[in-house]
């Protein structure tokens, strides 16, 4: 049978590129099938996301639209609350400086006469009347503490502060550009550090040593009335840590705290239960409402894939039977290396331009020229 194969004319030929182009034409429609396969997939894949975006949004934003409302309530509430705090803090403060007044009475009585005294003193001496302030007696009779700091610092105000001041205006205004500067600058610090000086003798001069009883005097009541202010910040200082409000009436804005309190809790439960609720139930709800509306067509488009591939399966099938067909039929006696399109065809141009008139004459022809 072989020897009548390679004695068949280019007839024979066209049959087996007839079979061959048939599974080329297979191939290329698997080819085209495998492409639809993978956009197919993946149009799935985005549309599942999609699906999936949707769910996932559409349960935030109602999730959020929720909480916001009871958000917004709590706020409400929260902002009442601070608006009652605050009428009731300027209430107790109110009636705190009433009991503090009420409970100093006598002490700022006493110190107001003190004062009085202290005028009266200095003006029946004749002291200027500047002598009775802090100042001068941390400058002149210093004792306290807190007077020796004012003592430095007027001190620095004095020897540092105020002939700096002077060197600078010296340099940069009085004698800018005089040849003399430094000179004229020494010359004014140092005139102004005298001066200074001089003013400070001369209030000393004046008044301490002129009325140094009757300032000593004044330090006594000054003393007197330090010590009552004392006490009376110590007495404002018990009253503050006192916690307990009970004497200063506030009875209607602690009652409309609890109330608010009470509301709030209320608020909080309420949103507590609507979120479990969400989660329980709307949850699944929203969910379905986004599945009922697109999952058809994603359902429809996995039909399609399905369809797709049972068709890639047998079309695959039909491949692999033509192929093994034309290895049975045509391969054995041809051989692989003439099994191909572009061979036959190159054995039929040969046969068809008379140069050879049977398959085998092709064949030898095709190797001779090969």
């Amino acid at each position: 049978m072989q020897s009548n194969v390679f004695n068949e004319n280019v007839d024979y030929l066209y049959q087996v590129q007839t079979d061959l182009e048939a599974v080329e034409q297979l191939k290329q429609e698997l080819a085209e099938y495998k492409n639809q396969e993978k956009n197919l997939k993946k149009a799935i894949t985005v549309e599942d996301k999609s699906i999936k975006d949707e769910i996932a949004q559409t349960i935030r934003r109602r999730k959020g639209e929720i909480e916001k409302v009871y958000d917004d309530q709590i706020d409400a509430n929260k902002g009442r609350s601070r608006k009652v705090r605050t009428k009731r803090d300027k209430a107790k403060s109110k009636r705190v400086d009433e009991r503090v007044s009420e409970e100093t009475a006598d002490l700022a009585e006493e110190n107001r006469q003190l004062q009085v005294e202290m005028r009266t003193l200095f003006k029946a001496q004749h002291v200027p009347s500047f002598c009775r302030s802090r100042l001068y007696y941390a400058m002149f009779m210093t004792k306290r503490f807190y007077e020796f700091l004012i003592l430095l610092a007027g001190m620095l105000i004095v020897y540092l502060g105020i002939p700096t001041i002077m060197y600078l205006l010296s340099v940069n205004v009085f004698f800018k550009g005089s040849k003399q500067l430094t000179v004229m600058c020494t010359l004014t610090v140092s005139l102004t550090l005298f001066l200074l000086g001089l003013i400070y003798i001369l209030i000393l001069n004046k008044t301490k040593l002129k009325h140094y009883d009757t300032l000593l005097d004044g330090r006594s009541i000054m003393d007197r009335i330090a010590a009552n202010k004392r006490q009376i910040k110590a007495i404002r200082n018990k009253i503050n840590r006192d916690r307990d409000d009970s004497q200063y009436g506030l009875d209607k804005y602690d009652d409309k705290l609890a109330e608010l309190d009470e509301e709030l809790n209320q608020i909080s439960r309420d949103k507590q239960e609507a979120m479990t609720i969400f989660e329980n139930e709307t949850k699944q709800v929203l969910t379905n409402e986004v599945n009922d509306r697109r999952l058809g067509r994603l359902e429809e488009m996995k039909t399609n894939l399905e369809a797709l591939e049972e068709q890639m399966a047998s079309l695959n099938e039909d491949i692999q039977n033509s192929s093994l067909a034309i290895a049975n039929n045509y391969g054995a006696i041809l051989g692989k290396e003439f099994c191909t399109p572009v061979r036959v065809a190159d054995l039929i141009s040969l046969m068809e331009d008379g140069t050879a008139d049977t398959v085998s004459e092709a064949i030898a022809a095709y190797k001779g020229a090969h």
